[in-house]
């Protein structure tokens, strides 16, 4: 029986340095769960890897090493099977595809160690399996989308993964702070459409799920960067995807992972949330009590916070709002 096996993962954000709040070594734990892919991948026999996109972190070229790059290629080359990968927005410049080949992501391509996913068919006698990959865009549209990933004649299955915020019945339309399109599935149904979506971008861990036929998977990303409420929740996964002529099964898999409470320091992190809610107490009672003039008001209080146990660091932070807040009230 013809068939053929993927093994999907996005958002690896692999980079030199820690994220904030991250205590252990986070280059060296993304290495083992990409060791852990390779072996994943040769036990399901699989035909190919596809990464949806974000596979470095930092957009400066010159800030991943080569011993980082090295280490990542000599990983993929173990591997029994082709790695495909998408540019997401981390792996390019200004969100300009022309810069990919400059970057990390180029390197890992031009070294072989990764082949670039556009518009790839795996066939084996009368199946033919067409694998879409779309990078990030930052104006993709519905229209634009649908052009890109619509069926040919002749394929058995079409597969399309991009790299673009999607959701199933999203509250919103946009996300809030780059304002960038959030796809509905819902939209993503239509004649000739794709037999199954896989998404990148969104880190949130939204599963896979069904819709008129459909098949959506968007299991969030590889790399727990941050210390988000979401992050210390969120298990990392991916999914492996089998295309036969019964038809196409999905299943998500968990990539082994330390704890939370291991990777973050989250007695830090607390601490940080106290002086912050303090200071944020301090600014509310500051604006409904002191009176701006030039005996008295911001002056006080400014004395009596200088002589607080908070860190000189933040100290430094809260004089210079404060100044700058009461020079902006009184020129107005």
């Amino acid at each position: 029986m013809s068939e053929f096996r993927f093994v999907t993962s996005s958002d690896e954000h692999l980079a030199d340095l820690n994220p904030g709040f991250r205590k252990d070594e986070y280059r060296n734990a993304i290495f083992r769960k990409l060791e852990w892919q390779g072996k994943f991948a040769k036990k399901f026999g699989a035909d190919a890897l596809l990464r949806g996109g974000d596979f470095f972190h930092v957009r400066a070229a010159n800030k991943t090493t080569m011993a980082t790059l090295a280490e990542a290629a000599r990983i993929h080359r173990r591997y029994p099977c082709r790695t495909y990968a998408l540019a997401g927005n981390h792996d390019m410049c200004y969100g300009d595809p022309d810069t990919v080949a400059k970057q990390p992501l180029g390197v890992m391509i031009e070294s072989k160690s990764f082949w670039p996913l556009r518009d790839e068919y795996f066939i084996h006698g009368s199946m033919r399996v067409r694998v879409i990959g779309i990078e990030y865009t930052p104006d993709l549209d519905y229209d634009g989308l649908a052009s890109m990933i619509q069926k040919k004649d002749g394929d058995t299955y079409t597969i399309a993964f991009v790299h673009a915020l999607a959701a199933n019945s999203p509250e919103k339309k946009t996300e809030a702070f780059f304002g960038e399109r959030i796809f509905d599935y819902r939209d993503l149904v239509f004649q000739g459409c794709p037999d199954v979506y896989i998404f990148g971008h969104y880190h949130k861990d939204q599963g896979i799920q069904e819709h008129l036929g459909v098949q959506f998977v968007n299991l969030g990303a590889i790399s727990r960067g941050a210390l988000t409420f979401e992050n210390l929740n969120r298990v990392p996964k991916i999914s492996s995807i089998i295309c036969s002529s019964q038809g196409i099964s999905i299943e998500e898999h968990i990539v082994p992972h330390d704890d939370a409470s291991e990777v973050f320091d989250l007695e830090r992190k607390q601490q940080l949330d106290k002086e912050r809610r303090s200071i944020d107490s301090f600014l509310e009672k500051l604006k409904m009590n002191a009176q701006l003039s030039s005996d008295g008001g911001v002056k006080d209080y400014l004395a009596k916070f200088q002589k607080s146990d908070y860190p000189a660091d933040l100290k430094r932070v809260v004089v210079e709002t404060l100044e700058a807040a009461e020079v902006g009230v009184l020129e107005e």
